[in-house]
């Protein structure tokens, strides 16, 4: 898919049939229509009008330029009556799609920003995060953060906005700019009221939403750190139940003649990925004495899988000498492989 599509987002048959207001059968019988007439004013473009999902069985998925272009031959060719009002309302149908995406990608991208505690900090009724994170959150840059800040400050009518204060709406934490929920606001709608002409209508639509979703998409992400203590320990319960007394590195069981305490480590730690803190993938549950001598081989610096493989090569290797032991941690360095790839650079979204 070219680079330019991809800002774009796919509609499936069944949502773009849904927003014709059709069978999805009536959608392909359209579509075969439009593939068998080469010669007529009715085209469906591969990139442009829709991509391919299996071209073997012509399944595709749609772009809004495709169902439009689709809408235009229903309303034009078929009966009259019936689809006389269908563009208004497949035009609507986008608007409120769209609204609906940009909704959601807000609330993920505060969610991604939460992912690392680093720069939030809390007080009893706000959130502020550190300026970077506003940055991210507003998609602006610093320049136009500074803009927004300047235009706001220099504004003291009745008519304008509140002028921005230093514990409500921002805060100085180790000589860093923080915002809080009540600050992205301001700065949100302010920035609605005044984008550049060429960047207008893609920006105010994406300020507008922030406006809309930032102070509760914030206040979910407080209760769901709130509740991490909790989730955490049933996460970590859980995990031990499943492992049922047997230390899952080096397979040792726990008996009442061997009664050694079995520790649940997290693969990335909980400082600096807590978004994984309570993911079962991410724990696992192992023998006191490798879970202590891991800590103190790597020391207090956060840890990853990829750690742990370290370790277990270069101080533990006395542990894998028998067949089963050695099929293990093979089967054990592949399972922990595939989480740090997978993980390192994707955000589990709470």
């Amino acid at each position: 898919m070219p680079a330019s599509q991809r800002q774009h987002i796919l509609l499936s048959d069944q949502e773009t049939a849904n927003i014709l207001k059709i069978r999805i059968e009536k959608l392909y019988r359209v579509c075969k229509f439009f593939d068998d007439k080469a010669d007529d004013e009715w085209d469906l473009i591969e990139g442009e009008h829709f991509e391919w999902v299996r071209k073997d069985v012509r399944k595709r998925q749609f772009y809004e330029a495709g169902a439009v272009a689709l809408a235009k031959y229903l309303q034009e060719v078929e009966t009259q009556g019936f689809f006389a009002s269908l563009m208004d309302e497949v035009l609507e149908a986008f608007t409120h799609r769209r609204k609906r995406i940009r909704r959601h990608l807000v609330r993920r991208q505060v969610s991604i920003e939460f992912s690392s505690l680093d720069d939030v900090s809390l007080t009893s009724d706000l959130v502020f995060l550190g300026r970077p994170k506003i940055i991210r959150i507003l998609r602006t840059n610093g320049k136009g953060l500074n803009a927004s800040i300047k235009r706001i400050q220099d504004n003291d009518s009745l008519e304008g906005q509140e002028q921005l204060k230093p514990g409500k709406h921002f805060d100085v934490i180790e000589n860093n700019q923080y915002w809080s929920q009540v600050g992205i606001v301001s700065l949100a709608q302010d920035m609605s009221q005044n984008h550049g002409r060429r960047s207008r209508a893609s920006r105010k639509a994406w300020t507008d939403t922030v406006f809309e979703e930032i102070e509760e998409a914030i206040q979910e992400q407080r209760k769901y750190l709130e509740s991490a203590d909790s989730r955490i320990k049933k996460a970590m319960e859980k995990a031990k139940r499943l492992a049922d007394n047997v230390c899952q590195v080096s397979l040792k069981r726990r008996t009442a003649s061997q009664p050694f305490d079995l520790h649940v480590h997290h693969l990335f730690d909980r400082s600096s990925r807590p978004d994984l803190a309570d993911v079962l993938d991410n724990l696992l549950v192992m023998h006191a004495e490798i879970h202590q001598g891991f800590h103190r081989w790597h020391g207090s610096e956060s840890c990853e899988p990829k750690d742990l493989i370290e370790y277990l090569f270069h101080a533990e290797g006395g542990k894998f000498e028998t067949e089963r032991s050695t099929k293990n941690l093979d089967a054990l360095v592949i399972k922990l492989e595939k989480l740090q790839s997978f993980f390192e650079n994707h955000y589990n979204m709470p």
